[in-house]
């Protein structure tokens, strides 16, 4: 196990540094660099490294007790949480496909005998690559539409989800209204459809007829358009019947009739409900910002700020707690009322002030992760103080010391290992606890900014859009799964993990 994990972390580092060099986009391996360059050759070398040295100085297998193989198997007899684990295993492994998955950008484009992959790579392909003489960068959803219609030679394949998960709005799209007895009707309902419609020009973007229906009747103001965007005629409706008609003179009555138009056409603005053939799956927010996306990258988030979370919070809980038990005395003394100076602060309060003094703009997942860590960590210290008192009284400590080991030999190899069964029935409450507090903050403003997908973003904008129902029934659905697949697996790691339930005295 050790070895695989070495092999791992060098390879990521080693992906991650040649694709900076390259200019490769990696799915998910790319991260350590959207943070900063600093942050990006610190963190990729540190994988490097920490993989040569794994492999070089530390034993290529880990040699499991007895008991804790005996636990293992407990773990996987217990059918929830070993499905939730498989499921939550799945999602992680989704999520680290990252652009392939969901993104507007393309994955394969073919056009004039040449091959581009906008989405692995850091160059931005201008539209005058494909079409046009626009500089700007190339809308591959377009572009896809424009091939599939035979305007232009190629093909283009756009990832399962069309949609950046932030800053990609969809402004309106159109449906198709369908003609049942007379009547106008949106496909898939039942009542005959009331509003405004529009006919347009057959092959072209300019609209032909632009008229308010009542119960899928004209009902209303009725107005026909020439095809360089002059108004033809204006009429009027009563249920269906025509009241009135003023020619304008721009355009003939039979060349206007005669003019060759699509269906009537309903334009939808955001919100705009599920609508599979845009590619909005679960529909979009009030910015016209698809959720699926949303929730996609609100996952990625997720998953990244659990590792930082963790890494911090239980780095510093475990180092501070075992020499807190361990060395005794003042340590011990100094500590615990720092702790419980943390404790008293309001801590929502701090990250409130913090925001509001460095503004949501300027926030960043790394800041905001190290605020709610300062405040994390106590907890932590109690488990790790308590374990630490009870196992350096033990024979085995006392025998490392005969044998000369130092602190920081004792406290690492034999020690926290010896402990490592209480951490791990902790880690999923505390998985779910950094992912309803990210949730949460985003939820009351106190949040990151706009460039990051956040659950309890969305969250605010269903509430605010209680008519768009999709929105919030979609994240209310995704949380809840979240949360119920991690608690399952926390509590069938305590009940594995626990020596009351399969320990009996001899």
């Amino acid at each position: 196990m050790i070895r695989r994990l070495a092999i791992a972390s060098l390879a990521v580092g080693t992906l991650s540094l040649a694709g900076e060099w390259l200019g490769l986009e990696l799915p998910s391996i790319s991260w350590f660099f959207s943070m900063g360059p600093g942050f990006g050759y610190a963190s990729s070398i540190a994988l490097v490294l920490g993989g040569f040295g794994a492999l070089l100085f530390l034993p290529r297998a880990v040699n499991w007790t007895p008991v804790t193989l005996q636990r293992f198997r407990r773990f996987r007899s217990i059918r929830r949480g070993w499905v939730s684990l498989l499921v939550l295993g799945a999602l992680v492994l989704v999520a680290l496909l990252d652009q392939a998955v969901v993104g507007r950008r393309a994955l394969v484009v073919k056009h004039a005998g040449s091959w581009y992959f906008p989405a692995f790579v850091k160059q931005r392909y201008p539209q005058s690559t494909f079409f046009g003489e626009d500089e700007a960068e190339t809308d591959y959803r377009r572009l896809k539409a424009m091939m599939e219609s035979g305007e232009l030679d190629g093909f283009v394949v756009m990832p399962i989800v069309p949609w950046d998960p932030v800053l990609d709005s969809d402004d309106q799209q159109t449906v198709a209204l369908e003609t049942r007895d007379g009547l106008l009707f949106r496909p898939g309902e039942d009542r005959a459809y009331s509003g405004r419609a529009l006919r347009y020009y057959e092959d072209t973007e300019q609209k032909h007829t632009d008229a308010r229906i009542r119960r899928g009747l004209p009902d209303g103001e009725w107005l026909g358009y020439v095809p360089d965007g002059g108004l033809a005629l204006r009429a009027s409706y009563r249920a269906g019947e025509k009241q009135r008609e003023e020619l304008t003179g721009e355009m003939s009555r039979e060349d206007f009739e005669a003019a060759e138009v699509g269906p009537w056409t309903v334009v939808v603005y955001p919100a705009i409900p599920p609508m599979w053939r845009a590619g909005h799956y679960l529909g979009t927010d009030s910015r016209g910002w698809d959720v699926l996306a949303q929730m996609f990258g609100g996952w990625q988030l997720n998953l990244k700020a659990v590792l930082i979370y963790l890494g911090l919070t239980y780095g510093i809980g475990i180092l501070i707690g075992t020499l807190m038990g361990f060395w005794g005395g003042w340590f011990d003394i100094l500590f615990q009322r720092i702790i419980e100076i943390l404790e008293n602060l309001p801590f929502l309060y701090i990250v409130m002030i913090v925001v509001g003094v460095v503004g949501v703009a300027n926030m960043n997942l790394p800041l905001l992760l190290g605020v709610i860590c300062i405040f994390s960590w106590t907890g932590l210290t109690y488990s790790m103080r308590a374990l630490s008192y009870k196992e350096k009284a033990r024979d085995y400590i006392a025998a490392a010391r005969l044998q000369g080991a130092g602190t920081l030999r004792i406290v690492t190899r034999y020690l926290v290992p010896n402990v490592l069964a209480t951490l791990v029935t902790i880690i999923p409450f505390s998985v779910v606890g950094i992912m309803t507090s990210l949730t949460a903050l985003a939820f009351v403003g106190f949040g990151l900014p706009e460039t990051y997908a956040q659950w309890g973003v969305l969250f605010d904008d269903g509430l605010n859009h209680l008519s768009a129902p999709w929105i919030t029934v979609s994240m209310f659905a995704i949380m809840v799964v979240i949360l119920l697949l991690v608690t399952f697996v926390g509590e069938a790691l305590r009940e594995a993990f626990d020596p009351k339930k399969f320990t009996t005295y001899q």
